[in-house]
C-alpha cells in the first residue's frame, strides 16, 4: 500500500514540475526573447513578408525587424507611413490624370478596368492603414493565444504553421508575376499591331513607343528617358503587388486563425471517453472564448478589405471574361486572358476556402461533445455547446456575408449575372476596329 501511494506521489510530483516548467517556458516566451522566436508564432511567419510589403508602402508598421510583437506599433511619425504617404500621392497623381484621360475618350465596360484598378489600390493601402492602426490589438492577444496553445495540454500540428504561409504565398506570388510579365507581352503585342496596320509608314515598333503609349500618364508629366520607365513598372507593380497582397493577407491570416481551431477540436477530441472534470470544461470553454475574441477582433479589422477584395476580384474576373468573349486578335491575347482569368478564379476560390476553414474547425469540437455520455453531460458542457452553437466564428465583409463555400457558390452566380449585364454594355458601345 504504502508503495503504491509513492508512486502516486512521484506522479504527482513529476506531473507538478512539468507544469512549471511550462508555466516557466510561457513566461520567457511572453517577454519576447529567443524563446519566442522559436516558436510557431502567426508573428514569426508573416514577418519576413511585412517587411517585403513595406517597400510597397503596404502595413506602416515601426519596428518590424523586432522579434517581440510589443515592439512593433503603428507610429504617425514613421518612415513605414511616410512611404505610404508617398505611394498614395504618386498613385493619386497617376489615378486622376488617367480619370481625365478616359473621361475625355468616353468610358465603356472595357477601358474602365484600368481605372477601377487604379482607384481599388487607393482604397486598399488606406484600408491597411487602418489595419496596422489596430495591429497591436490584435497581435497581442494572438501572441499570447499562441504561446498558450503550442505547449501542453494542446498539441502541435504535423505541418507547421509557417510552412503553410511560405507555400500560399509563393505560389501565388509566382503566378502574379507570370500573369503581370503575360499583361506588358500582350499589350505590347495588341499596340504593335494596331500600328503596323493602321499606320503603314512605321516599319518597326519598338517597346520603348509601347511604354510611351502604356505610360501615357507619367509621361504627361515626364519626357520619355530610362528614369521615366523605371518609374513607370515601379508604380504600375506596386498597384499590382498590393492588389495581389490583399487576396494572400486573407488568406494567410485565415490559415493561422483555423490552425489554432483545429487545435483546440484536437485537445477537446482527446478527451473522448474519459470523466471530465466541470473545472477542466471551464478551462476548456475559457480557452474557447479567447479564441472566439481573436476572430473577432481579426474580423472587425479587415472586413473592409476583405469587402473591398470579393467586389474587386469579381468585377475584374467579368472584365477578363468579357475579353475573352468578344473577340481577341492575337494568340498572345488568348494566352493572357485565358491565364489571367484561371488564375483570378484559383486565387479568388483559394481565398473562401482557406477563410471557409476557420468557420468549419470553429465547430469541430461538437462532434466530441455529441459523445459525451448523458451521465457526464453537465451544465458546464451544456454552456460550452451553447457557446459553440450560438455565435457564427469567421471572417466577413462588413457581417453583409460570410467567406464559406455557400458564399463561393453566391458569388459565382453573381458573376454570371454580371457578365450577362456587361456583354450586354459592351454590345451597344462596340464600333469595331478604328485606327486613332
Amino acid at each position: 500500500m504504502s508503495k503504491t501511494s509513492d508512486n502516486i506521489l512521484k506522479h504527482l510530483k513529476e506531473r507538478r514540475q512539468k507544469q512549471k516548467a511550462i508555466l516557466a517556458m510561457r513566461w520567457r516566451c511572453a517577454q519576447g526573447g529567443l524563446e519566442f522566436e522559436q516558436l510557431d508564432t502567426f508573428y514569426r511567419a508573416i514577418r519576413p513578408y511585412l517587411c517585403v510589403a513595406q517597400f510597397f508602402g503596404i502595413m506602416p508598421l515601426s519596428n518590424i525587424l523586432s522579434r517581440d510583437p510589443q515592439d512593433v506599433k503603428f507610429k504617425v511619425r514613421s518612415f513605414g507611413l511616410g512611404v505610404t504617404g508617398l505611394f498614395l500621392l504618386l498613385g493619386g497623381i497617376k489615378t486622376l490624370i488617367g480619370a481625365n484621360v478616359l473621361f475625355n475618350a468616353g468610358l465603356n465596360a472595357k477601358n474602365m478596368v484600368g481605372l477601377v484598378f487604379l482607384i481599388v489600390g487607393m482604397v486598399n493601402w488606406l484600408n491597411f492603414v487602418g489595419f496596422a492602426r489596430s495591429w497591436s490589438h490584435i497581435m497581442l492577444p494572438w501572441s499570447s493565444l499562441d504561446i498558450l496553445m503550442l505547449f501542453p495540454p494542446y498539441k502541435r500540428c504535423k505541418r507547421s504553421l509557417r510552412s503553410k504561409v511560405n507555400v500560399i504565398i509563393l505560389s501565388v506570388g509566382v503566378l502574379a508575376v507570370g500573369d503581370h510579365m503575360l499583361y506588358y507581352a500582350s499589350g505590347y503585342c495588341s499596340y504593335s499591331m494596331h500600328v503596323w496596320q493602321c499606320y503603314s509608314n512605321q516599319s518597326q515598333i519598338t517597346f520603348d513607343i509601347y511604354l510611351k503609349k502604356e505610360f501615357s500618364d507619367i509621361m504627361f508629366l515626364l519626357p520619355l528617358n530610362i528614369f521615366s520607365m523605371c518609374y513607370g513598372f515601379w508604380l504600375n507593380g506596386a498597384f499590382t503587388f498590393l492588389w495581389n497582397f490583399m487576396d494572400i493577407f486573407i488568406m494567410i491570416t485565415s490559415i493561422g486563425l483555423a490552425q489554432r481551431f483545429q487545435q483546440f477540436a484536437e485537445r477537446v477530441g482527446s478527451l473522448e471517453g474519459r470523466h471530465v472534470p466541470d473545472a477542466l470544461w471551464y478551462d476548456i470553454r475559457r480557452d474557447h472564448i479567447r479564441l472566439c475574441e481573436l476572430t473577432s477582433l481579426v474580423d472587425a479589422s479587415m472586413s473592409n478589405i476583405v469587402f473591398v477584395s470579393c467586389a474587386n476580384n469579381v468585377y475584374v474576373i467579368c472584365n477578363q471574361a468579357l475579353a475573352i468573349f468578344t473577340k481577341l486578335r492575337h494568340p498572345i491575347n488568348y494566352v493572357y486572358f485565358w491565364y489571367s482569368l484561371i488564375f483570378l478564379l484559383a486565387r479568388t476560390s483559394l481565398v473562401f476556402m482557406t477563410a471557409s476553414k476557420v468557420h468549419d474547425a470553429s465547430l469541430l469540437p461538437l462532434k466530441s461533445l455529441y459523445l459525451v455520455p448523458s451521465g457526464d453531460w453537465t451544465q458546464e458542457v451544456q454552456r460550452f455547446a451553447d457557446q459553440l452553437t450560438s455565435e457564427f466564428v469567421g471572417l466577413s465583409g462588413y457581417r453583409l456575408y460570410y467567406l464559406t463555400r455557400k458564399s463561393l457558390f453566391g458569388m459565382l452566380a453573381t458573376l454570371v449575372t454580371y457578365e450577362l449585364m456587361l456583354l450586354q454594355m459592351d454590345a451597344k458601345s462596340h464600333k469595331g476596329l478604328r485606327c486613332a
